[in-house]
């Protein structure tokens, strides 16, 4: 058995725990500073390896063709978008459109020998008609088929258009369906 005898005294032996937890310290500080150079170094290297494809690339002819290439398409990329959005206000301006052509199609089905129409006029989905009937039975078989039609409801013949028999002036009122406006389905 061997016995050891300490005669270090003990604000000594405080001084080489610090020498050692120094050493340590510096030794942590060496490592993470070694990780930090190799890493910028690794990037470094990374810049420099781009920077020389970079100078590659850039004096190589063809990629100057190219970026002639890609301007052009640059280019056409900008036309087709005014060119969409100009389609895009003429749809809004078809989709807002009022289409009377319609009714007056609608209308015109409904006509026939008997009856003449002299005027129309239109406001806010109204239509008013006026015209000459040549019996007041044509007069009401008139009024009756534009009562069956799709596109006409609310069909208002004042009661004075009936009070003659033949040759009748008349004045028709009428209101016509949203669907048959802004439909340009004929």
């Amino acid at each position: 058995m061997e016995i050891k005898i300490n005669l270090i005294p003990p604000y000594r032996k405080e001084e080489i725990k610090e020498a050692k937890k120094l050493k340590l310290v510096l030794r942590l500080e060496l490592g993470i500073s070694m990780v930090i150079l190799v890493f910028f170094s690794f990037l470094f290297g990374l810049s420099y390896i781009l920077e020389m494809n970079y100078k590659i690339i850039s004096k190589n002819p063809e990629s100057e063709k190219n970026q002639g290439q890609y301007e052009k398409i640059s280019n056409y990329e900008k036309e087709f978008e005014n060119v969409n959005l100009e389609a895009l206000d003429i749809l809004s301006l078809e989709k807002d459109q009022l289409y009377w052509s319609n009714i007056l199609l609608e209308m015109s089905g409904s006509v026939f020998s008997g009856i003449d129409i002299t005027g129309l006029s239109t406001k806010d989905y109204a239509v008013f008609l006026s015209g000459k009937a040549d019996s007041r039975d044509n007069l009401m078989k008139f009024k009756e088929k534009l009562e069956s039609n799709r596109c006409f409801y609310e069909i208002n013949l004042p009661l004075s258009n009936l009070v003659s028999k033949d040759n009748i002036d008349f004045q028709m009122d009428l209101k016509t369906r949203d669907e048959c406006l802004y439909s340009n389905e004929k």
